[in-house]
């Protein structure tokens, strides 16, 4: 998430004069994503990886890993979806989504004569909501980190709280 954040927000602020997200909202995706996505998966029940049911798991060395291959399959590849989304709405999503074309640059963020939401405000409304819900959606996805099994509905209803916590956070938003 916060490697997309960061390109989009670069990209946006250097090619089209501003960000497609304002400060508030990147505030509240790192408080949604990093404060209550944490606590959704640090919910996970621990997973033994003995042989046997019950066995006790090796003692972890200061030597592991801390990231995985697979753990980096997931990040590089998640990234890699988010930014080209929200590159299609940051410069097509006026063409997609309005009747009339306007100016991605210099658009103006309120109509002066009726003082509503100019469809630059709309389109960066849509990006900041997209980005959101791909990122709660990946929470799912990030449940099931395993090098063999890439199947994240094998545990879709072990965990309740995780699914209250999503809820809340979809709610939220």
């Amino acid at each position: 998430m916060n490697i997309s954040l960061c390109f989009v927000t670069v990209l946006g602020g250097l090619s089209l004069g501003h960000p497609p997200l304002n400060v508030i909202q990147m505030l509240w995706v790192n408080l949604i994503m990093d404060t209550l996505g944490a606590i959704a998966l640090g919910t996970e029940p621990y997973k033994k990886t003995g042989d046997a049911p019950g066995a006790v798991s090796r003692r972890i060395s200061r030597r592991d890993r801390i990231m995985l291959p697979e753990m980096w399959r997931q990040v590089v590849g998640q990234a890699i979806y988010q930014i080209l989304v929200m590159i299609v709405l940051m410069y097509f999503g006026g063409l997609i989504f309005f009747e009339e074309s306007f100016n991605l640059i210099s658009g103006e963020l309120r109509d002066p004569d009726t003082q509503k939401a100019a469809p630059r405000l709309v389109l960066d409304t849509i990006c900041f909501h997209t980005f959101i819900l791909m990122n709660l959606f990946n929470q799912i996805n990030s449940r099931v980190v395993d090098a063999n099994d890439i199947n994240v509905f094998r545990t879709l209803l072990n965990n309740g709280l995780f699914w209250l916590v999503l809820a809340f956070e979809i709610a939220v938003q």
